[in-house]
């Protein structure tokens, strides 16, 4: 029984915890979606967008007048305000009576033109003495090395005439020291056989010896007597004989190699002679300036002379340039002093005024002096817009916008219901005081308007289909460029959560509404266009209920 009662209470407690862990995760849940940015949306479509251009704009004449006074003035009265219409001939300003400065001052500007034109007068004409001796001295040392160039290919001619002499005479030398050294080998060789002329001498005797004996052999055969000794006397001596003449018959050749010897001695000695004399002529070319030094030399002469011409012409040049550049300053300066006599005349002429009237008639757009006030010269004292000119209006327009209109576009005027009036772009011109971002443009108005009247344009309407339209307030712009948000839906346990993703964006075109976009962005996906809090890229939001 008491095992059954813990049993619904342990299951009535489960029960109870799981109630309250749904109840705290669902109100939980619900708390944070309150805390969350709420955020409307739209979704993107495809259409077309009108490329609309619209702006407004003062009306003011097209050309205007300044109004300005000759002198050193005190202004007396003002006789008109911005916004008066005067006629050609209305008095403006009034001035008090006094002395003008004005015209010493332009009496003293005179005198100074005048004596700065007489002493520009007074320049000398440029002088090239210097340049043209520098030039003839430069001209005669080319032709020095011009004829150095000349000598020395002559002298290496020479030279290497006298090297290839030279070279064939020791070439002569080593043959003939060959044949010298041939023929005193034999000659040693023949004097260790022995002296000619003695051996001749020896074979004469031995050859009467020989007669002699070969008398005593036939004596002693005749008386009987024994022979033999005699007959190895004749024997010796025969052979003494024979090898004398045998020795003779080679020393004649040894007498000849002494005579070629000495021929050969003497022809080496010649040459040797003939080589030392040529060895000192070529020791003297080449002691000479070399061909290629010299045309090295008169290649730097050549240059420095070229150097020398161009830069006396080319300070001719300038001086020429710089003579017309005088004589149009004097021309300036002619014209300059003719103006400031005019400007004298017209002060002494003028010096007696006493009143501004209006040249033309029109509208004072401006007046920027006062009773009491002193101007001075040239000051512009009113300014008249002419009304025969006819009208302009100046809006300004983003760059972007300026490039949907071109000059020549008619533009409709939208709070003026008289067809009499019409309007086209006349310029578009950079805005001088925002050039980067902002062009103004000029349109030309026609019909029943008045200066100062405030007009509203619109033009440029073109149509054109884009993939991707969406509302203008959905665009959004950093430092990064234009972008929009889109929500993104991902579904949980819990129910669909929601965050927004940047998508960068070019616009194409606007209109009133919507802008045609290209980028990140695609038809059918929702795009913020309002939040409670600022966004950014992944946050979390809810929707508008």
């Amino acid at each position: 029984m008491e095992e059954t009662k813990r049993k619904k209470l342990i299951r009535k407690a489960a029960t109870i915890f799981i109630v309250v862990l749904l109840l705290l995760t669902f109100f939980s849940n619900t708390i944070m979606n309150y805390s969350l940015p709420e955020v409307a949306t739209e979704p993107v479509t495809s259409g077309t967008v009108s490329n609309k251009v619209r702006g407004q704009g003062v009306v003011e004449t097209n050309t205007d007048s300044e109004i300005t006074v000759s002198g050193n003035r005190k202004v007396k009265e003002v006789k008109v305000q911005a916004g008066d219409e005067v006629k050609k001939g209305d008095v403006l300003v009034t001035f008090e009576e006094g002395e003008n400065t004005e015209l010493d001052e332009a009496e003293n500007t005179l005198e100074s033109l005048e004596l700065s034109y007489a002493k520009s007068l007074l320049k000398s004409a440029p002088d090239y003495t210097e340049d043209n001796i520098g030039i003839k001295d430069a001209k005669q040392d080319l032709q020095d090395a011009i004829d150095a160039q000349e000598k020395a290919a002559k002298n290496d001619k020479a030279l290497k005439a006298a090297k290839k002499e030279y070279d064939k005479t020791k070439a002569s030398i080593e043959t003939t020291q060959a044949t010298v050294d041939s023929l005193q080998a034999k000659a040693d060789a023949f004097a260790e056989i022995g002296d000619y002329d003695t051996i001749v001498s020896q074979l004469a005797d031995d050859e009467k010896a020989m007669k002699r004996l070969k008398e005593d052999l036939e004596i002693a055969k005749a008386g009987g007597e024994d022979t033999l000794s005699i007959d190895r006397e004749i024997e010796d001596k025969q052979a003494a004989i024979d090898k004398e003449k045998k020795l003779v018959e080679s020393l004649k050749s040894s007498k000849e190699i002494s005579t070629s010897l000495a021929a050969a001695k003497k022809s080496l000695a010649n040459l040797q002679d003939t080589l030392a004399t040529q060895e000192a002529k070529v020791t003297e070319l080449s002691a000479n300036q070399t061909l290629a030094d010299a045309k090295t030399a008169v290649k730097e002469k050549k240059k420095t002379l070229e150097s020398l011409v161009r830069a006396l012409d080319k300070r001719k040049e300038d001086d020429a340039l710089t003579a017309k550049s005088e004589a149009l300053d004097d021309e300036a300066a002619q014209k300059e002093i003719e103006e400031q006599k005019e400007k004298v005349e017209k002060i002494k002429n003028g010096d007696d005024l006493k009143e501004i009237k209006a040249t033309e008639d029109g509208v004072v757009a401006d007046i920027s002096v006062k009773e009491g006030d002193s101007v001075s010269a040239d000051t512009p004292i009113a300014r008249l817009q002419l009304k025969d000119s006819g009208y302009i209006v100046k809006i300004s327009v983003t760059k972007e916008q300026s490039r949907l209109i071109k000059i020549g576009d008619e533009a409709t005027v939208e709070n003026v219901w008289d067809d009499s009036v019409s309007a086209s772009v006349k310029s578009i011109r950079v805005d001088t005081e925002n050039p980067n971002q902002n062009m103004i443009v000029t349109f030309e108005v026609k019909g029943n308007v008045q200066v100062g009247e405030n007009l509203a344009f619109s033009v440029g309407e073109r149509n054109n289909r884009y993939d991707a339209v969406v509302p203008n307030n959905a665009v959004k712009e950093d430092s990064k460029g234009k972008f929009v948000l889109v929500v993104k839906q991902k579904g949980t346990p819990l129910g669909n959560r929601y965050t927004v993703k940047r998508a960068d964006v070019e616009v194409q075109a606007s209109d009133d509404t919507s802008s045609g976009v290209t980028g990140g962005v695609y038809e059918y996906e929702d795009v913020v266009t309002n939040s409670s809090k600022p966004l950014e890229n992944g946050m979390q939001v809810r929707l508008v209920q």
